[in-house]
């Protein structure tokens, strides 16, 4: 496997909405899908071209729940083996991120499995994930709160200068969009 220099924010919108196959024919394929389709075509599919993988974007309608969503495919045997790596050392690669590196990174989880009403909530089943992002949190001066919602964690963020102060430093799509709109 070539090493691949992935952007911090594609590791993190992958790690929340990333998925890989190695179909029968040995197609090594890794997509992530998205109800939001600027996500994808203004942060996700710019990151991967970058990197030089031919991205198929498009959109399609979910058997699961038949929603509308978008999706960006890239076939790549070296993006495939980094993204299992990925998914196997999360913990690891995270807590080696420096605080920039550390708040790209969240920008995209934060595009994959957050949301911002009165709080941000970034919610994941991954919960060793979440103590250590409030850890990282905490050492860039923000307060968080893990609460379960059955299988699935939330971190939470909901004292109001906790989270204003989150929207200045995670530049994610999503609070970057909210705020201009």
């Amino acid at each position: 496997m070539k090493h691949l220099n992935v952007d911090p924010y594609l590791t993190g919108v992958l790690y929340g909405d990333g998925t890989s196959y190695l179909a029968k024919n040995g197609a090594y394929s890794v997509w992530i899908d998205q109800a939001d389709h600027d996500i994808l075509d203004r942060e996700v599919v710019p990151r991967l071209r970058k990197m030089n993988f031919k991205v198929h974007f498009y959109d399609y309608t979910s058997r699961t729940d038949g929603r509308h969503k978008w999706r960006a495919l890239v076939f790549s045997k070296d993006l495939f083996l980094w993204f299992r790596s990925m998914r196997a050392n999360i913990l690891d690669i995270v807590a080696m991120m420096n605080a920039r590196e550390f708040k790209r990174f969240l920008a995209g989880f934060f595009d994959a499995e957050g949301t911002k009403t009165d709080r941000i909530v970034v919610y994941n089943r991954n919960r060793k994930l979440l103590k250590l992002i409030q850890k990282k949190l905490a050492g860039i001066g923000v307060s968080s709160y893990i609460y379960g919602f059955g299988r699935v964690y939330g971190i939470q963020i909901y004292r109001k200068v906790d989270a204003e102060k989150f929207c200045r430093l995670v530049q994610s799509y999503r609070l970057k969009a909210r705020s201009a709109g």
